[in-house]
């Protein structure tokens, strides 16, 4: 090859090269962020509507249904996902992957403006939605010397601004705090008594209060600016504003009404560990850095604790950088150890510390280098980058092992030093291109894989294919450089040392066994082959048996869970059924912390979270997954109705079934059948249905004529009992430098009956007062608390948590009942984790086929026929049997990293036949017999075959024997590649050349 022609002559430009490639990678890696999953920008926006006072049914009416007929038209939109509660609608719009997020997000915008909405509803919000979201960061405040409100405004106005400067910090979301509010408590008997109009004291009250610019008072010398200022900053004031009334005394608001300084009504509550707390839970910018961004948080909450020890104290609960990190750690342990076993490999083959020293050269420059162009890609090192680093440990070092073996082969030819080298990597030059450009050309079809999982892997396909390009330069650059300086003079098969002695003989041993079973197989080649095809089909047979799932569970010593009352649970009955399922979560040896979350902004307080910290798995004799699934079962005995239920971990549930059709009645009956199924399958979590929650809501029906008689009509009715009942502010309040609402409204826990509203008096337009009863009906009526669309259809979503193997047979069972049970008027599919197993499937199958004949392009181009691909092939079923025996003897499940176990094997075992294959070719142009020349290329080829395949199961060891964070990722995928490089090695040294002798008989050729 010229390139190791020229490094050997040419030793300081090789160098150099070499030390350019080195000096970048090092630069990256001191720049290179690290983050737990590649960044994956999936293009969804979302868009919600706040309006008070209204139902979900209305809420669904008013504003879901006409965002969803406007969004309709967006270019490039996938899937429209709608849902209606409470006083709220929320819209996601899920966009194609090639979507530009950011003319998707104004497309939306501008649809909002042709949408009319009511003119009490408040303006549309509008965000793009990040995949990463997710919190990495729990931060816990508490004080014993401050009071609610000063540390609920310290935290906003203080400390928020103070996190959201530091450098990756996405959102910075609070719970647990408080805002302050002055109450105009109205007592309702003193108005019936007196006759007082809510709405008449609302319009004076606003009158009273104002702060307006008024003008501008000039003369020949200055001018001053008039303002009209009477905003309260003291209750006695609010209490003594005057209300006139038509032919009747003067009164003031304290006549009829307390004040009271107070806050908004409290739609949550945080605590940690029994204790309140105000939680914040801190997520990372899409291209942020999570271990730089968290270092910085601490040093500013270690900063903060000291200036303000004496009346507040800053905690982390939650840090999840740390499980990151330590991820990383292993990662770069696993490489280390993995380099060095298979460095002793070589030594154990070739004997000499000179040859073994320039193999292990090819391990850091690759991985050097390879830094250098990931960074220069905008990656990070992460799940996926750092996963291809180390299954390429084994394959850095093949083509190193390859050029230098027959390097040293030839230098037992008597060949000089330079001599040795050159011949030797041009001899071999061809294997060694084909070998890593069928690794290569495996990672094409992975580069381009489509859908959301292609997103993932891309950076995995990119990164062991620029490192094994790197590591093919190395072998033909530095390798052949170093061989003709250092290469011994003595021979391997040294006396000086007894155990090369011992070794090479029991590999002589081991050489001339196996010529005897390849020759015999040669002889029976037909047999030998049929031996083959039915070890594959009986691999095929056990993955029948083989548990499937998307990922392999990984114990972060955290666990979510969740609980939901029924539909209008109070907050303070929600937090002291929250605080018994606490005390209970406690009584769980290996429990530190547990944060508890008790509603949400857009959620009523019916929804109790869970946030558990465990010990590190080493100190506890359970996995997080078991302790989940305990919790799930024992927290049964805390369900007191019907609506009440298990929310599981409410984190990534494994199985989303989604089932939307026209015919609501339909749709609601299936979804209770299909519920009901679930339940019943062992090692399913309790599941969730989205319609399975009851509510109620009073629905006042006027009387059209009795109230039009009376000069009452119905919006009249609405705002009276909307300004009571849910209240409405009338004017600002001035304090401590800021401003607060004033609002007028029936105080929560006074009067609140269903005969106190019976009671209300609503004025007439000519003021006389009219009791409510007298002219409406009030029904307690059942009612949806939530409505969900998909595509503008209803839709119902039931959730459950596996804490089973074998993911893919239970949607396997589900499958089959739905396909039994289904109505026609009823759709279903998957999404979630469900859906990305189905997607996984699909995706990793096609891109199988592709790699395969991306390897038989490349090959047929490299060996100019057909016959040497087609038996090179044939080497890749015999390496599935050993990878799905592997997973069944070990009890894992086969789950992505089992997938890209695969697709890399694809690569791998072709290496070996390829070496094999093409010294055959060699010495069938010299004119040798077919057999004799597979015999020979047996002998050759045999010390390079297995220190090549033992590297690279030297490399997956501490994967599979791994215990740190993420072991149990890189066991499931060190396993499967272990299980098929030790069967593809034995099957092909003896199948593939009886598959190319048959093939030849046939007469194949491309010419």
């Amino acid at each position: 090859m010229f390139l190791s022609t020229l490094s050997v002559k040419r030793p300081y430009f090789s160098s150099m090269l070499n030390i350019v490639v080195i000096i970048f990678g090092l630069l990256a890696f001191a720049n290179i962020g690290i983050d737990r999953e590649p960044n994956v920008d999936i293009p969804y926006v979302s868009v919600s509507v706040t309006y008070k006072g209204m139902n979900a049914k209305t809420a669904e009416h008013l504003l879901l249904n006409p965002m969803e007929e406007a969004f309709k038209r967006l270019p490039g939109l996938k899937k429209i996902k709608g849902s209606a509660s409470q006083d709220y609608a929320f819209v996601l719009l899920e966009f194609h992957l090639d979507v530009d997020i950011d003319k998707a997000t104004a497309d939306v915008r501008n649809e909002i403006g042709s949408i009319e909405f009511p003119k009490d509803a408040e303006k549309p919000f509008v965000k793009r939605i990040n995949e990463n979201d997710n919190s990495f960061m729990s931060i816990n405040i508490t004080s014993e010397k401050m009071s609610e409100q000063d540390l609920s405004t310290y935290v906003n106005k203080e400390l928020k601004p103070l996190l959201q400067r530091i450098s990756g910090v996405g959102q910075v979301n609070i719970s647990g705090t408080i805002d302050r509010e002055i109450h105009i408590n109205l007592n309702p008997s003193i108005l019936n008594a007196l006759h007082l109009n809510p709405n008449q004291i609302k319009k004076e009250i606003n009158s009273q209060i104002v702060n307006k610019p008024s003008g501008v008072l000039r003369n020949s010398h200055s001018q001053f600016s008039i303002v009209t200022n009477t905003i309260p900053s003291s209750l006695d004031t609010i209490a003594k504003i005057p209300i006139a009334q038509k032919d009747k005394p003067l009164i003031r608001v304290e006549d009829f009404a307390s004040i009271q300084d107070t806050h908004a009504e409290l739609t949550n509550y945080s605590e940690v560990n029994g204790k309140k707390s105000i939680v914040i839970e801190i997520t990372k910018e899409s291209k942020g850095n999570i271990i730089e961004s968290a270092k910085q948080l601490k040093k500013l909450i270690e900063n903060l604790n000291k200036v303000n020890k004496d009346k507040l104290n800053i905690s982390i609960n939650i840090d999840n950088s740390n499980y990151i990190y330590e991820t990383y750690k292993n990662v770069w342990f696993h490489i280390i150890i993995g380099s060095l076993l298979a460095i002793f490999v070589v030594y154990l083959f070739l004997h000499d510390w000179r040859n073994t020293f320039i193999c292990s050269i090819a391990i850091p420059t690759s991985i050097i280098g390879t830094l250098a162009i990931i960074n220069y890609l905008g990656f990070t090192l992460n799940s996926m980058t750092l996963l291809g680093l180390t299954l390429s440990i084994g394959i850095l070092v093949d083509d190193a092992i390859v050029v230098i073996e027959n390097i040293h082969r030839h230098k037992l030819m008597g060949k000089s030093r330079i001599a040795a080298a050159i011949d030797g990597s041009q001899e071999i030059g061809l294997a060694a291109i084909s070998v890593t450009l069928a690794i290569a050309a495996v990672f094409v079809p992975v580069i381009y894989m489509e859908g959301i999982i292609g997103r993932y892997f891309y950076e995995f396909g990119m990164t062991v294919s620029v490192a094994v390009l790197i590591s093919l330069f190395v072998a033909f650059t530095v390798v052949p450089m170093l061989s003709s300086k250092l290469v011994a003079n003595q021979t391997l098969n040294s006396n000086e040392i007894k155990w090369q002695i011992k070794f090479d003989h029991y590999f002589q041993v081991f050489q001339n066994n196996y010529l005897k079973i390849l020759n015999y197989s040669l002889k029976k080649k037909k047999t030998t082959l049929f031996v083959g095809i039915l070890i594959f089909i009986l691999s095929i047979f056990l993955l029948i048996f083989v548990p499937t799932k998307f990922v392999p569970t990984e114990d972060e010593s955290i666990s979510y869970f969740s609980f939901r009352l029924a539909q209008g649970t109070p907050l303070e009955e929600a937090i002291m059924r929250g605080k018994e399922i606490r005390d209970h979560i406690l009584t769980y040896q290996g429990t530190t912390d547990v944060i508890m979350n008790v509603g949400s902004n857009n959620d009523s307080a019916s929804s109790i979270s869970f946030t558990i910290k465990l010990l590190d798995s080493k100190k506890r004799n359970y996995s997080t997954s078991e302790f989940t699934q305990r919790l799930n079962e024992s927290a049964a005995k805390f369900i007191r109705n019907p609506n009440e239920k298990i929310g599981g971990n409410g984190y990534n549930n494994a199985i989303n079934l989604e089932l939307h059709s026209t015919d609501s009645h339909a749709l609601y009956e299936y979804s209770k059948k299909v519920l009901q199924y679930i339940t019943n399958i062992q090692d399913i979590g309790i599941p969730e249905s989205s319609v399975s929650d009851e509510a109620y809501e009073y629905k006042v029906i006027p009387d059209f004529i009795k109230a039009a008689s009376l000069g009452v009509s119905p919006s009249n009715i609405a705002e009276t009992l909307l300004l009571l009942y849910k209240g409405e502010k009338v004017g600002d309040y001035y304090a401590d430098g800021r401003y607060f609402d004033i609002k007028i409204l029936i105080p929560t826990k006074k009067a609140q009956t269903l005969n106190s509203l019976a009671g209300i008096f609503i004025f007439s337009e000519k003021g006389d007062p009219v009791l409510l009863s007298s002219i409406a009906n009030i029904e307690k009526i059942l009612i949806e608390p939530k409505i969900k669309h998909i595509n503008g259809i209803k839709n119902v979503t039931i959730t459950a948590d596996y804490f089973g193997k074998d993911l893919g047979k239970i949607m396997t069972n589900i499958n089959k009942y739905i396909a039994e049970t289904k109505p026609k008027s009823v759709d279903t599919y998957y999404s979630g984790q469900s859906e990305l197993l189905d997607e996984l499937i699909r995706v990793v199958s096609k891109v199988l086929l592709l790699a395969l004949a991306f390897i038989f392009i490349v090959l047929s181009a490299q060996f100019e026929n057909f016959k040497a691909p087609l038996a090179i092939l044939f080497s890749i079923p015999l390496s599935f049997s050993g990878a799905f025996l592997a997973i069944l003897i070990t009890g894992q499940s086969f789950t992505i990293y089992a997938m890209i176990g695969l697709i890399l094997l694809l690569g791998l075992v072709t290496k070996n036949a390829i070496l094999l294959i093409e010294f055959a070719q060699q010495k069938i142009a010299e004119g040798i017999n077919v057999d004799k020349a597979l015999l020979e290329a047996a002998v050759v080829r045999l010390r390079p075959i297995l220190m090549t395949s033992l590297t690279m199961i030297a490399g997956m060891i501490p994967l599979i024997f791994g215990t740190g964070a993420g072991h149990e990722l890189d066991s499931n995928l060190g396993v499967t590649v272990t299980g098929g490089l030790i069967s593809s090695t034995l099957l092909t040294l003896v199948v593939v050349p009886c598959v190319y002798s048959l093939l030849i008989k046939f007469k194949i050729k491309f010419k």
